[in-house]
């Protein structure tokens, strides 16, 4: 529609959805919506966001939950309620709020925000740590410190013509003829944006899914998908404490070669064994700790959330920060550990459930915020 005002085009759409527990989710899926390179503006019970896409409001009423999207790209409205209705189906997935929009409707878009690369080198780091760099064009978008992880699509091995899926009027992912594709959130180790080049680092799980097992056979030439960025990274500090399992030594090792080399604090790294050791670019002011776990299977021991237990924090908490990645459990002790026993303000922590030693990533999905978020 035409903005009388500015004689801009405007896209707008809107949602009421029925929420009888809304207190219960509304601040979990605020705090997700962040995590997705998007500001948030809280006004009480309203709640404004704000991306270089499009701008939303979201307003919690006594049961019900009032949605608005507007963007000044058509292919982009898509996307805006994407951004709404992804959070919101999986924080609340117990409830199964149903979303249905008014408004302009903009038909099937592409996923603006896809880019395409294709393998261009592999190399086993340890036993358990498989690196696979990849080359394409336009990726600036994830050369970012502040937001390293991506989700990649993965194309059946042999794919001569890939295709991509697209996103419908509700905001809903549609699958080129309804095949599903592999999907899985990887941390970007590195990137040179000017070279058109971007690291990951997979891990090898002992039971292996859908990406380890792309990643062991992935080859030059191989193309899969890459959509965001999202999640939070690094934020300026005194000191910091790192701490995280496998699945978090990407991002680990990519915070601290970007700290200044004047940084001080503690990284925390739980591996199997001297084997998965990696040499990393750490500032001296740092120490660097290796937790092994001898053989013991991930996600089952305490080292990390005990590391964590024993940092000598400084007295002023505003001047820290902490970083860590870590299976479910783990990631629910740390947290209650931070939060509640040493009062680690929340602006000043970012902590993720990286995997579920039970669950699988469509499991998760399907469970909703209890698999995923603290206690």
């Amino acid at each position: 529609m035409e903005d009388e005002a500015s004689g801009a085009a405007r896209f707008r759409a809107s949602a009421e959805i029925d929420f009888p527990k809304i207190d219960a989710y509304f601040e979990s899926i605020i705090e997700s919506i962040a995590t997705h390179d998007m500001q948030v503006i809280r006004k009480g019970p309203c709640c404004r966001v704000v991306s270089d896409f499009g701008t939303a409001q979201l307003e919690a009423l006594p049961g019900q939950l009032l949605l608005t999207v507007e963007t000044d790209d058509r292919a982009a409205l898509n996307r805006m309620k994407y951004a709404l209705y992804g959070p919101i189906s999986f924080i609340a997935a117990r409830e199964n709020p149903v979303i249905v929009w008014s408004g302009d409707d903009t038909g099937l878009t592409p996923l603006d925000d896809l880019r395409v690369v294709q393998v261009k080198e592999t190399a086993q780091l340890t036993p358990h740590m498989r690196r696979i760099v990849f080359s394409g064009a336009d990726l600036g978008r994830f050369d970012r410190i502040d937001q390293l992880h991506c989700r990649l699509i993965f194309q059946p091995k042999g794919t001569r013509v890939p295709e991509w899926p697209g996103l419908d009027a509700n905001g809903h992912i549609i699958w080129p003829e309804g095949r599903k594709l592999d999907t899985r959130v990887y941390t970007i180790r590195a990137i040179d944006a000017a070279k058109g080049e971007v690291t990951i680092d997979f891990v090898l799980h002992a039971h292996a899914g859908p990406a380890t097992r792309w990643a062991m056979a992935a080859a030059p030439g191989d193309v899969i998908g890459m959509v965001g960025p999202a999640a939070n990274g690094l934020e300026p500090a005194a000191f910091y404490v790192f701490a995280g399992d496998e699945t978090a030594l990407p991002g680990i090792a990519r915070m601290m070669a970007a700290l200044d080399r004047s940084a001080t604090g503690h990284a925390f790294i739980e591996v199997d064994g001297p084997d998965d050791v990696q040499k990393l670019d750490c500032p001296p002011g740092i120490s660097l700790n290796w937790l092994f776990r001898s053989g013991a299977p991930a996600g089952t021991t305490t080292q990390l959330q005990e590391a964590v237990r024993a940092v000598i924090w400084p007295s002023d908490l505003s001047s820290a920060f902490f970083w860590g990645g870590c299976e479910h459990k783990a990631f629910r002790k740390i947290h209650r550990l931070l939060r509640h026993e040493r009062g680690l303000p929340r602006d000043r922590m970012v902590l993720y459930s990286h995997w579920h030693r039970l669950l699988s990533e469509e499991q998760i999905i399907e469970e909703g915020a209890s698999a995923y978020l603290p206690d």
